[in-house]
């Protein structure tokens, strides 16, 4: 052991070696053992083995052994696992600090979206960087929406009243409620024989409702952990885009405070808001281009109920806040 002792004693400044000093460490003096105890369950010598577990926890060893740190948690009866599981929490908080100083944050960023940023940044570092299986549950909620969309193009292409609509939309729910069980084929043969609905529209619906489901089936299925750099670069941009998105939603709330707006309906403003402010930035260059996707994007949020002048205060929020800077 002395050869691998002389070998490494050399200072190393590394942020994650000296943190899992630091864990061993920890784990030492919680059962209650000295470096030398230490030392000499391993297999070193009292003298030089002091020294070698003395530079190890204060992370001067550079590239220490697997072995010896499995030997170490071992004589502190600690699980392998639990010692990973700290030593992976500590990684993924240095990586998210390295990603948090390289955005600067304007000073007129109050410190309370700061720390909003910092938690909705680690939020999404996580998900992406530790995706959940094929397996998971589907996203009912995103397959709702899409399929939503779809439908309600399908019904203005037959012609078919918005009065009328209720039926199909009805079919479309039930087919979501009962996706798990064996009671699809009966919901489709019931709407499908119901008199006065379409029965064009009902089997494109179920086409439709299907496609999307398989499509959310495989998207789940093509998650896979990300290349560190690719990691790095999506949650950097992500940061970028919590820090100018913020401080117009904070405004937004405040508006639709003063308006007494329903407070159930806060997401769905929050979601036109910063569907505005994507347009903005893909289509800021070609005004009439932007006023008819702005115009398009309050025509949808209309027709779900949310109030249209509310709606073109938060446009106008948004327009004033995004432009300026261009």
């Amino acid at each position: 052991m002395s050869n691998e002792v002389n070998a490494r004693l050399k200072p190393c400044p590394t942020t994650l070696v000296k943190e899992i000093g630091r864990v061993l460490q920890k784990f030492r003096k919680k059962a209650m053992l000295s470096q030398t105890d230490i030392a000499v369950e391993i297999g070193f010598s009292k003298t030089s083995g002091f020294k070698y577990i003395s530079w190890l926890e204060t992370g001067r060893i550079k590239n220490p052994s697997l072995l010896t740190v499995l030997r170490y948690l071992k004589t502190c009866r600690v699980p392998w696992t639990t010692f990973f599981q700290e030593l992976s929490a500590i990684d993924f908080k240095i990586e998210h600090e390295n990603i948090m100083r390289k955005v600067e944050m304007p000073s007129s960023i109050s410190q309370r979206l700061r720390k909003k940023i910092d938690r909705d940044t680690a939020k999404y570092e996580n998900k992406i960087q530790y995706p959940k299986t094929p397996y998971q549950k589907l996203n009912w909620e995103r397959i709702k929406v899409k399929i939503d969309k779809k439908v309600k193009v399908l019904l203005f292409n037959h012609q078919i009243d918005e009065g009328a609509n209720k039926p199909y939309f009805a079919f479309f729910n039930e087919l979501i409620a009962n996706y798990d069980t064996d009671q699809a084929s009966a919901i489709y043969e019931k709407y499908y024989k119901t008199r006065g609905l379409h029965r064009g529209a009902i089997s494109e619906i179920k086409s439709i409702f299907y496609k999307i489901v398989r499509a959310e089936q495989k998207r789940l299925e093509r998650q896979k952990a990300l290349p560190s750099e690719k990691f790095r670069k999506m949650a950097g941009e992500f940061l970028k885009y919590r820090v100018k998105i913020e401080p117009i939603e904070a405004e937004v709330q405040k508006l639709l405070g003063e308006l007494n707006a329903p407070i159930a309906l806060n997401q769905a403003y929050k979601d036109f808001t910063r569907e505005c402010y994507k347009a903005l930035r893909k289509y800021y260059q070609d005004p009439a281009l932007l006023k008819q996707k702005l115009a398009e994007i309050k025509r949808w949020w209309i027709e779900n109920k949310l109030n249209p002048e509310v709606l073109e205060k938060v446009k106008e929020i948004v327009i004033r806040t995004y432009l300026p800077k261009k």
